[in-house]
């Protein structure tokens, strides 16, 4: 690592994260922890071990080919596979044993058509996203298309919650949808399928105020990375697991009146100093943060000045170096958010704040030449720790 910019992944606190929420409900609630889009930019394959490892009977995935990546690297849980698939895709999934989430008749023929014996589904209705699924309407039709058919076995029903934050709420969207899931999963009792449906805003708020006496199973996935997207219940902490770290790659003095980077966006009003970072918007670190984000410079919060480039931004830190000749300063640790080895931590909600964007987005922005480094004693247990 010749940069030494990179993405640190605390495995301990994703274990952390998932045993928070496993012991918060009965031990049979269905609990499918989300590792797609890399494990929410974490590393799908690590997570994936790690937290099969701790226990997760399932995992869940968009494409086919995220599914197929992580078969090949040795995960044996049931991975469902939610983006929908044509009948290459369908092949493919019967094949490596992944569990093909059907949302259209469509789908659900060319299942019954390349299997050669019984494969285990879940159905996913559409109760209000109107993006995939069945209309609840056609429940009973699938019931008894499913109703003792060789080739299927409906092992699990859900939805998706478009707006979880009001899963507490009686009267919210979430309770109309679960409402129209309960009387979906009604037609389909006989076969006693899973029903899963409460993303990570919507499985907090049901832990704070349950809509019902029902085990909805889970989804969770920003949470397992640690980043609540709702206030939590007292006493459930959740830790964050990345922390994108870099250094100072040189300094430069400033005299008053001369700026920074393209556009000269940002003027030093008196004489300044300022760092140089090996870190830009191709590695994920988005430009509209220019002027208005900070970082940890030794430990200290600094304001990022000037535009950010593709391949560096700049810090302000002439507070920080007082007058210190630049000599003496040295290569220093830069933490964009997360952990600082000396202290201090910047969450990615407060930098997604400041782009205008939320924190799934700041993680799984982080791109793929930004090497992940797994710490903890769990990354050493599944032989991936420094």
């Amino acid at each position: 690592m010749y940069r030494r910019t990179y993405a640190e992944i605390n495995l301990d606190h994703i274990v952390h994260n998932f045993e928070v929420l496993k012991n918060a409900f009965p031990p049979d609630t269905f609990l499918c922890p989300m590792v797609k889009a890399n494990a929410y930019g974490h590393g799908d394959v690590a997570v994936a071990l790690c937290l099969e490892k701790a226990g997760a009977k399932h995992l869940g995935v968009c494409l086919l080919e995220e599914g197929l990546k992580l078969r090949q690297a040795g995960v044996t849980a049931d991975v469902l596979v939610f983006r929908g698939f044509e009948r290459e895709e369908a092949r493919e999934m019967i094949r490596h044993r992944l569990t093909p989430v059907v949302s259209s008749w469509r789908q659900l023929e060319l299942i019954e058509t390349e299997a050669s014996k019984a494969v285990q589904i879940h159905l996913k209705f559409n109760t209000g996203m109107n993006r995939l699924g069945f209309q609840p309407a056609e429940a009973q039709a699938l019931f008894e298309r499913c109703w003792q058919n060789p080739k299927v076995r409906v092992q699990g029903l859900l939805t998706h919650l478009y707006n979880g934050e009001d899963a507490g709420t009686s009267d919210g969207h979430s309770a109309a949808q679960l409402a129209l899931l309960e009387k979906v999963s009604e037609i389909f009792k006989p076969l006693q399928p899973q029903v899963h449906c409460l993303n990570s805003a919507g499985l907090l708020n049901h832990l704070a105020h349950p809509l019902s006496a029902r085990r909805w199973g889970l989804r969770p996935g920003i949470v397992i990375y640690g980043y609540p997207s709702v206030p939590p219940p007292q006493g459930l902490v959740f830790k964050p697991a990345m922390t994108l770290r870099s250094h100072t790659s040189t300094y430069r003095e400033l005299k008053a009146g001369e700026v920074v980077s393209y556009g000269g966006t940002w003027k030093a009003e008196r004489p300044s100093v300022i760092a140089v970072v090996p870190m830009g918007y191709a590695d994920g670190y988005h430009r509209i943060l220019s002027n208005k984000a900070e970082a940890l410079f030794a430990g200290h919060r600094v304001p990022l000045v000037g535009t950010v480039c593709m391949d560096f931004l700049m810090l302000d830190i002439t507070k920080v170096v007082q007058g210190r000749p630049l000599g003496e300063l040295g290569e220093q640790e830069i933490v964009l958010f997360g952990y600082g080895s000396e202290g201090g931590f910047l969450s990615a909600q407060d930098l997604a704040a400041q782009a205008q964007t939320i924190s799934y987005e700041i993680l799984t922005s982080v791109s793929a030449r930004v090497p992940r480094v797994y710490v903890g004693e769990w990354a050493r247990k599944i032989g991936v720790g420094t």
